[in-house]
């Protein structure tokens, strides 16, 4: 059992990959002592907050992230796509209708399954990618994983 997905991928992910995250916090000061961090961030009051992390600022346009701005930012290249955010206020469902911004075929960790809409919303993004994952409980959070692309 984890508290939360840092682990599993501080664990699981060779040290030294790139991770495109979408939302950052707190974790991603973790996450950026192993690996190059890629944080998309909606909220001025997080990029930054991560000193060792790349941001992209895109705010909110249309219900999620300014796809202009996430375009202008992408890495060329990173090894596991983090869905994190943006926030439930705002909510990920988005995220389906944007996956072509993304390479899909990364391992993907989708934070918050636990929550009703975001465990949805997995399930969704599942049949979209059509390959093996694996739920993970945690005493207050939930998580789950797409596994790479063969």
């Amino acid at each position: 059992m984890y508290e939360s997905f840092h682990p599993w991928i501080i664990e699981n992910l060779p040290h030294g990959s790139t991770i495109l995250e979408l939302g950052s916090g707190p974790g991603t000061i973790k996450l950026s002592e192993y690996f190059t961090m890629y944080s998309i961030e909606h909220d001025k009051k997080w990029v930054g907050y991560a000193p060792k992390s790349n941001y992209i600022y895109a705010p909110i346009v249309n219900g999620w992230y300014d796809v202009n701005k996430v375009k202008a930012g992408l890495p060329s290249k990173y090894d596991l796509l983090l869905i994190d955010g943006p926030t439930g206020i705002i909510g990920r469902r988005k995220i389906l209708d944007n996956l072509k911004l993304f390479n899909t075929n990364v391992s993907i960790v989708f934070d918050d399954t636990n929550r009703k809409a975001e465990m949805e919303i997995f399930k969704q993004l599942c049949k979209k990618v059509s390959r093996k994952f694996k739920f993970f409980k945690g005493p207050q959070k939930d998580f789950a994983i797409i596994y790479e692309k063969n």
